[in-house]
């Protein structure tokens, strides 16, 4: 990689985020909201994922981004696993993109995504200790309308869920790149 692709996985990066937080603290409404804050962001980031990769093909660039992105979810609170997880999707998100097809760069979205599901895995270890944290942090009532989201069944059909609006997101973010970007000579897939 040049540096050139440096500045341009920090810059992604920092709009990636960006969307993920501003859209996530619709959260602060009431705990579904934060799950179609989430929803809107990974679709919206879709777009954002896929210009990056058509700017920054080389094998690596997503993973790098998804450790910068999960180094900033753990600034922000998120369990340390963040940054493992957001890193290691990121390479198998850049391995499905650089086959190059269609299909390939919307599964690879869809898989990059998954990191969003690795906030919650703490409820697999000690769901009770996850709802005092909340507690904490946003208050009893708070908490108490989440509680029907902490078991380790919720969190799994959370990813199912996130893998299935990734797929959305793959398939708006490549259908805006193609029809705009690569139209006005700023992308290429």
């Amino acid at each position: 990689m040049k540096t050139k692709d440096f500045i341009n996985i920090g810059v992604f990066a920092a709009i990636y985020f960006v969307l993920v937080f501003a859209t996530g603290m619709l959260g602060i409404i009431n705990p579904p909201m934060m799950f179609v804050g989430y929803a809107l962001g990974i679709i919206a980031n879709g777009v954002v994922i896929c210009l990056f990769k058509s700017r920054v093909p080389k094998l690596g660039s997503l993973a790098i981004l998804g450790l910068i992105v999960g180094a900033a979810m753990m600034l922000t609170g998120h369990p340390w696993v963040v940054v493992l997880c957001a890193a290691i999707l990121g390479l198998a998100g850049d391995f499905l993109f650089s086959q190059g097809s269609r299909i390939c760069r919307i599964l690879g979205y869809a898989i990059f995504s998954l990191w969003y599901v690795t906030p919650w895995f703490p409820v697999f270890v000690d769901a009770k200790g996850y709802y005092d944290y909340i507690v904490q942090s946003m208050g009893t009532a708070y908490a108490d309308a989440m509680k029907w989201f902490l078991s380790p069944w919720m969190i799994v059909g959370w990813g199912g869920l996130v893998f299935l609006i990734g797929l959305i997101g793959g398939v708006f973010g490549n259908s805006i790149l193609t029809r705009h970007f690569e139209k006005s000579g700023v992308a290429k897939s």
